[in-house]
């Protein structure tokens, strides 16, 4: 057998809109026992959310901050990650996942690094809020100038990341199999986490 790590995934770059799902969320799905070979990662087309209060406002073209307007995936990474944070410079991107602390090079989303420390770095991460109180969550990021933020949530037991406009809470995206999300420095780059890895989105030129 072989103890090759596995390359980085392809990626799924098309925008599917404001309300998706996680490409490899659907990675366990099958038969018992059946291996299949890992899917492209991205985003894909989902329902609108249904149990959120306020309005369902989309994507906003106009909006110049990733994730708010449209992105393009540009790459994807199988490692964890419960929280994400851009370095100021914007080339390294920073995760926790449970008892683990890494580091992705971008925008190639390499590993750069790995780290075990005796406390487990994802211990205090907030617990999901309502997806009816979303507007006045405390975020898991928000994008530089304020205008939006993205709340961990949950949906049934999926998690689920939304992108809230901070003015009124209007949603203007819906992301169900991501728990953590992060901006970089100039708002133009979108991470998005989860137990099936990270995704590097950008704003789509256009």
């Amino acid at each position: 057998m072989s103890t090759r790590p596995l390359g980085p995934p392809a990626v799924i770059p098309d925008d599917p809109g404001p309300w998706s799902v996680v490409s490899s969320v659907f990675g366990s799905i099958g038969a018992p026992g059946r291996r299949r070979p890992q899917p492209p990662m991205g985003l894909m087309l989902s329902p609108p959310p249904t149990a959120v209060a306020g309005e369902l406002a989309g994507l906003e073209r106009a909006a110049g901050v990733a994730g708010a307007a449209p992105v393009r995936v540009v790459a994807a990474a199988r490692e964890p990650a419960f929280a994400l944070a851009f370095d100021e410079d914007g080339a390294t991107l920073r995760g926790v996942s449970p008892h683990v602390r890494r580091s992705w090079s971008l925008p190639e989303l390499l590993q750069a690094s790995e780290e075990r420390p005796g406390d487990d770095p994802a211990a205090g991460l907030a617990a999901p809020a309502a997806p009816d109180a979303l507007a006045g969550a405390e975020p898991v990021a928000t994008a530089p100038g304020g205008a939006y933020r993205a709340v961990y949530t949950r949906e049934g037991r999926a998690d689920v990341v939304a992108v809230v406009r901070a003015a009124d809470g209007a949603l203007v995206r819906w992301i169900r199999g991501a728990r953590a999300a992060a901006w970089s420095a100039d708002g133009r780059r979108l991470a998005l986490g989860g137990p099936w890895g990270v995704i590097l989105a950008e704003l789509a030129e256009g």
